[in-house]
């Protein structure tokens, strides 16, 4: 079989010396030519993810430690009855505020009154004994230096006299004593405070054994209790040569997560870690003059470092880790994602919202914060700046732009919030739109 089909003779088909009809040639010269229409269509335009990104800027990090405390009252007495008596007088309300000083109970005092007169008698009685024995004994010294009168009598006359000095001695002590026993019978306050509720009513005899009448705390100031881990206590005193109850900043958090107003000074290191718990007992003490704290109540308390260390920062959500280390993703200023391997400052606060930098990255530089999955080194991006976290400086105060050389974000990508603060605006991508490819098919 032989078979021709070119531009010149397509329309001859040679069999065995026989020509035929040509419609085989056709057709295949009609599927050349719907094969070569129907090309490959272009490929779609790469899309180029969409991330935010954050500059990384300078603050100022500590080592610090928060733990449960509890308050405790800077003096607490229990008032008791040191005399037997019965109650004549309460001079105040449960629980309110009183002055030292102030006159609270009253025992009965005739009893007491009446023994300081008798004492007071015997005093006297003991005085003029006294004073009869001087008077004899300078008699009978000046004849005993004239021979007048004998060994015997002058030494009698000196004993007479040591005898009535010691009962003057003895009845003046009791006096005292009585004196003493009628001031038992009003309990005053030994400082300001506030007392609590009284165990006994007016008209009830009480005594030494009767137990506490009612007790009285002191507080303002007022301490708050609490224990530090030994490897809290080892971050705080790294670099430093002796415990020194300055070099660390106390503040007080209420169970609902409010701050207390006044700061706190470490008063009190024990002197020795307990065994048992592996901890420090310490105790601060707070300026309250709003009675705010109440002794037995449960704050949080937060120690750290007064000296802060200034470190670049970023946000916590940034950092990732394998098993090579930790590492943050940098949009480069061609908009290039590029893996940078990190180092973090030791013995930082796991919930912190930020962490703190050694080294691997400076200031100003962007890390990306979100859509981290979306991107793998070297790829290009299209970066949205979000604002520069708010940190504050050791002194409370904020960090500035100059401080973090961080460019500021765009006006575009902040907005203002409830509270008329800017806040960035986080804008999702907007899609691609679709390329609809039309074949040449007919």
């Amino acid at each position: 079989m032989v078979a021709v089909c070119g531009a010149d003779n397509l329309s001859h088909f040679y069999y065995g010396g026989g020509m035929k009809s040509i419609s085989i040639c056709g057709t295949i010269f009609s599927l050349m030519l719907f094969f070569a229409g129907c090309k490959e269509p272009p490929p779609p335009p790469a899309v180029i993810p969409a991330v935010m990104a954050m500059p990384a800027v300078i603050g100022s990090i500590s080592p610090h430690s928060t733990e449960v405390g509890q308050v405790i009252a800077y003096d607490n007495v229990r008032l008791m009855a040191r005399v037997s008596g019965f109650l004549v007088k309460k001079n105040f309300q449960e629980g309110q505020t009183v002055k030292e000083g102030t006159l609270l109970y009253m025992i009965e005092q005739a009893q007491y009154i009446a023994e300081v007169k008798s004492a007071q008698a015997a005093l006297m009685m003991t005085q003029a004994n006294q004073k009869n024995s001087d008077i004899n004994y300078i008699r009978q010294k000046e004849l005993y230096q004239k021979d007048a009168v004998s060994q015997k009598v002058y030494d009698d006359a000196v004993a007479k006299k040591m005898e009535t000095d010691a009962s003057v001695l003895g009845a003046q002590a009791k006096l005292d004593q009585a004196n003493l026993n009628l001031s038992y019978t009003e309990i005053k306050a030994p400082f300001d405070g506030r007392i609590g509720l009284a165990t006994y009513s007016v008209g009830n005899l009480v005594g030494p054994d009767s137990g506490m009448l009612a007790d009285i705390a002191r507080i303002d100031p007022a301490r708050v209790q609490f224990n530090l881990s030994e490897v809290d206590l080892l971050a705080f005193m790294r670099d430093k040569d002796t415990l020194k109850k300055d070099f660390l900043v106390v503040k007080l958090f209420f169970q609902d997560g409010k701050q207390y107003d006044q700061p706190g000074e470490i008063t009190f290191w024990n002197n020795q870690v307990n065994s048992s718990t592996g901890t420090l007992l310490m105790q601060a003490t707070f300026q309250n003059p709003k009675s705010l704290l109440i002794p037995g109540m449960y704050v949080k308390i937060r120690v750290e470092i007064k000296e802060a260390t200034r470190a670049v920062m970023v946000p916590r959500n940034a950092v990732i880790e394998d098993q090579t280390g930790k590492y943050v993703l940098v949009v480069t200023k061609s908009d290039v994602v590029e893996r940078r391997k990190i180092v973090t400052v030791a013995d930082q606060d796991p919930q912190d919202m930020n962490i703190g930098l050694k080294s691997g990255l400076e200031a100003g530089e962007m890390v990306i914060v979100d859509g981290i999955q979306k991107v793998r080194p070297g790829i290009k991006v299209k970066a949205e700046v979000m604002a520069a976290p708010n940190l504050l400086d050791a002194d409370g105060s904020a960090v500035s732009a100059g401080d973090s050389a961080a460019p500021a974000a765009s006006p575009a990508l902040l907005v203002k919030s409830s509270n008329n603060t800017l806040q960035p605006k986080l804008e999702l991508p907007k899609p691609e739109p679709k390329t609809e490819h039309k074949s040449t098919r007919r």
